[in-house]
């Protein structure tokens, strides 16, 4: 496309996201709800029966998934000019690659967006679908550390049938080595994959980095990892296991990994602690002791085993009882000031306020608040909660100020923020005073506005007669005194 589109379906185009040697991912409105979403386009070329089929695949495994650690698609379809198209959530962030990008990131908050990656790698595993491209470029991290996995294009499950060019699918350089090998793909392959992001987070780099793509590959299926040279040797017995060349040897599932991370990590013991309490809040439950039981049972005689399937029944019966026992609710009225803020119930939209009416399961726990030109609000519901009034913060926002001439010192409410040209952030809460000063040139004052640009450039006056304040009132007492 040599063009962007100014609407794609009933969608209007608001912006580029982003853009890849794949297609572009475009920032738009949804006219009828008025929220933002995230377009994602190939480029021409791609063929678009494979590209559609794969989308619808991504919808309708989004659909089936609802997580809040994994993006929402809410439509797809085919534009005339422009081909297939994915209508997502958009997250306000960036790429958890982007982020790596800057740096290592702190043990802290590696912890913090591994736990949400596994939960939602772990819901997508538990619906018999391999997602078969974990890489950092498919995690968004958003502002407020929310963490979103997203790009099931590729995914495999029981009943998908997808075409392709090539008997490989993913990224080379997070394959697991028994995939090189020809070995049909587990959950195993996409821990591997998961792996290997949570070392990139903590070290910048992978640990079978090469020169190429094939030399990249043979070391991941020939030799050991490399470590940085200040690597904690803590860190490398937990990547060590983690990262054998045979499955059967690694952490049976990805728990166990991040239990063990964690534990290695240079973490207080609070951060600590509460990693590992939010681990277990996200942990599948698993029944241990079920084929003990099933083994006594088979090994006791007739009337032991009329009795365990008395026994069984009713326990069958009790917990159908509390399976079927609707989950305690109530009903919450939510306004913001101001109004119109879009809210998020544990991350699924409830609209915009005033809400009235909304029934809120007893586990809910996270209400968000989102207002174009207001900072998030999170706030953790209480049981006493009935009517909530929560009030937006304004959001800082940026003035661009250039002066002819330039040079000119910037003062916001008096305190010196550099010379023109320059952006400066204004705090969004109450009125604030700008002043340009320019040594020969009157000042220059304003009141800075949100989404009202000053004049580019503010031409500076300069002073009549003597530079600077005072200079014409000096003129006048010595001229009056030779008169």
């Amino acid at each position: 496309m040599s063009l962007d589109p100014s609407t794609i379906g009933r969608f209007k185009v608001l912006g580029t996201l982003g853009s890849g040697a794949m297609g572009t991912v475009y920032l738009a409105e949804d006219p009828l709800l008025k929220r933002a979403l995230a377009i994602k386009v190939v480029r021409e070329g791609t063929g678009d029966a494979e590209v559609l089929l794969r989308f619808k695949r991504e919808a309708e495994i989004s659909a089936r998934l609802n997580h809040p650690n994994a993006i929402t698609v809410f439509d797809v379809g085919e534009a005339p000019d422009l081909g297939p198209y994915l209508v997502m959530e958009y997250v306000d962030g960036e790429s958890l690659s982007d982020r790596i990008r800057r740096g290592p990131l702190n043990p802290d908050e590696v912890a913090g967006l591994l736990i949400q990656a596994a939960d939602a790698l772990t819901a997508v595993h538990g619906l018999g679908i391999l997602h078969r491209d974990i890489k950092p470029d498919n995690f968004m991290v958003a502002k407020d550390g929310r963490l979103k996995l997203m790009d099931f294009g590729i995914a495999r499950g029981d009943q998908g049938r997808l075409t392709t060019s090539s008997a490989f699918l993913g990224t080379p350089a997070y394959a697991a080595p028994e995939v090189l090998n020809g070995v049909r793909a587990t959950p195993a392959s996409d821990q591997w994959a998961l792996v290997l992001t949570a070392f990139e987070m903590l070290t910048g780099t992978l640990p079978f980095a090469a020169d190429s793509v094939g030399a990249t590959l043979y070391r991941i299926v020939h030799e050991a990892p490399v470590w940085p040279p200040d690597f904690a040797p803590a860190l490398a017995a937990v990547f060590g296991k983690a990262l054998d060349k045979d499955p059967g040897k690694r952490f049976p599932d990805l728990t166990a990994f991040l239990r063990a991370l964690i534990e290695a990590l240079p973490l207080g013991p609070e951060r600590r602690v509460a990693h590992v309490a939010q681990l277990d809040s996200t942990a599948p439950v698993k029944a241990t002791g079920t084929l003990r039981i099933e083994r006594a049972i088979a090994e006791s005689s007739p009337r032991t085993r009329w009795l365990w399937g008395g026994a069984a029944l009713i326990t069958a019966l009790g917990l159908g009882f509390l399976a079927l026992r609707p989950e305690p609710s109530r009903v919450l009225s939510i306004e913001s000031r101001p109004g119109g803020a879009e809210v998020f119930l544990d991350g699924t939209s409830l609209g915009r306020t005033p809400l009235r009416q909304v029934v809120v399961k007893g586990k809910a726990d996270l209400l968000r608040l989102e207002k174009p030109d207001y900072l998030p609000l999170a706030y953790h519901l209480k049981a006493e909660d009935k009517d909530l009034a929560l009030r937006l913060q304004p959001a800082p926002f940026q003035v661009q100020v250039a002066s002819e001439p330039a040079g000119a010192e910037i003062f916001l409410d008096g305190e010196s923020k550099g010379k023109t040209p320059a952006a400066i952030e204004v705090p969004g809460e109450g009125s604030h005073q700008l002043r340009l000063d320019l040594e020969g040139y009157q000042s220059w004052t304003a009141m800075p506005e949100r989404h009202k640009a000053l004049p580019d450039p503010i031409r500076l006056q300069k002073y009549h007669g003597k530079k600077g304040p005072g200079g014409g009132k000096i003129k006048k007492f010595f001229k009056g005194i030779f008169q």
